[in-house]
């Protein structure tokens, strides 16, 4: 059989049941156990086991034994700085890993708990954040005549930044909080003999996990969510030979479909006002003419009345009546995917699709990792025009239940839905 001289996953093992800090004398070993592991150890007996006769602390003894230790035995004695020839498909080695996923919980709970100052930046980044994500215009929020200093503006302008920064910490660390106890979940699946050591971690994580999630929602406006999801369902403007398109000749209807995909598509995924948005159309119209500066500005101004009615339209469309009742979904989100430490996070999440599940929700299932939430409906077509094998979304009770939505979440086989 081939081996390997493998450092962690025995000595890994060994840690998590002798230390008390994981609580590790509750840790199963399941039918590790009994699998045999090869120790040396002086021929008294006694003291640690080590994974070569070439330790220092053996090189004093009279003697040196080899012993196969059924690994349930051997694990309180093992020596933590030793590597243990162990085979490659030996299963000491992924039992290793799926207990490090749930350990790995507790490195989030009992933190200091916020100080007075973070309460108070999460508050002020709530209020600003309220108006939107950058100062308000001058024309939006005092009369033009007004005089506001340079120094008042850049302070403003700081403020928003910092309100920035804060939701999107929260934001970062809501979802890693949440790819952590999915992690969990699967090792657990996998290994369903460590579900009785896991669930004191996972239920305490999941608390720390809901209050991060509140704080994260705080942050986020729902009207701006159901604002994106109108711009969804909004017909695709057709073009019209405005004068002051000339400036772009040719160019002009392009042009037109290029600035309404790209503000729709960023307006539909954000949290942001929709107003927030036009940057984009100004990009694509700037690209559009290149170094050429004729007609420019009133391509400019016509975009911006565009945009102004696209967002109307939007408006309109979020404030009407309701067709339907706020209704009932079930969301199973993904983890963020595993990267090594220089590479960046890449959420697989949209800012909105995050937002809406942070939001919304009434319900969670821990053991699942599934969501319920309470959505209006525009905001339940766009959930389900996410959904897809890494991200199931369905109604719950279409037909009416009335049951509570953590019994129906409960009932919710995700696994076998087959998104359309």
């Amino acid at each position: 059989m081939v081996r390997t001289t493998i450092a962690t996953a025995a000595v890994r093992l060994a840690w998590y049941v002798n230390s008390p800090q994981s609580g590790g004398d509750q840790v199963p070993l399941g039918p590790t156990r009994d699998i045999l592991i090869t120790c040396h150890a002086s021929a008294t007996g006694k003291g640690k086991l080590h994974g070569s006769p070439e330790r220092r602390t053996l090189r004093s003894a009279a003697s040196v034994n080899q012993i196969d230790a059924p690994f349930g035995e051997a694990v309180e004695r093992l020596c933590a700085n030793c590597r243990w020839p162990l085979s490659t498909d030996s299963p000491i080695l992924p039992l290793g890993a799926a207990v490090s996923e749930v350990d790995a919980l507790a490195i989030w709970l009992d933190r200091e708990p916020r100080d007075e100052e973070d309460i108070e930046a999460g508050r002020d980044a709530a209020i600003a954040l309220s108006t939107g994500d950058y100062p308000p215009h001058a024309d939006d929020a005092r009369d033009a005549e007004e005089e506001v200093d340079e120094a008042g503006r850049d302070e403003e302008r700081e403020r928003y930044d910092r309100a920035r920064n804060f939701r999107s910490g929260r934001h970062s660390h809501w979802r890693r909080l949440h790819s952590y106890l999915t992690r969990s979940n699967e090792a657990v699946a996998e290994y369903p003999f460590l579900a009785p050591w896991a669930d004191g971690l996972q239920s305490r994580l999941t608390a720390v996990l809901d209050a991060e999630r509140r704080a994260f929602a705080a942050l986020v406006q729902p009207a701006r969510l159901l604002e994106a999801a109108a711009v969804r369902v909004l017909p695709t403007p057709q073009f019209s030979g405005d004068p002051r398109f000339a400036g772009l000749g040719a160019e002009a209807e392009k042009t037109f479909r290029r600035a309404w995909y790209e503000w729709s598509r960023r307006a539909t995924w954000s949290w942001q006002r929709l107003e927030d948005q036009d940057f984009s159309v100004y990009t694509v119209v700037s690209d559009a003419f290149g170094r050429r500066r004729k007609g420019k500005p009133e391509a400019h101004a016509a975009f911006r009345q565009l945009t102004a009615d696209w967002i109307r339209q939007a408006r309109e469309e979020a404030d009407r009546p309701a067709s339907a009742p706020w209704q009932l979904m079930a969301v199973k989100a993904p983890a963020l995917p595993r990267t090594l430490h220089s590479e960046p996070e890449r959420d697989p999440l949209t800012l909105w699709e995050a937002s809406a599940i942070a939001t919304y929700q009434v319900a969670m299932n821990r053991k699942a990792g599934t969501t319920a939430l309470l959505v209006p409906h525009l905001v339940a077509e766009q959930l389900l025009a996410c959904a897809s094998p890494d991200m199931p979304v369905q109604r719950l009770a279409p037909d009416g239940s009335a049951l509570p939505a953590e019994v129906l979440l409960g009932q919710w086989d995700h696994e076998g839905l087959s998104p359309s």
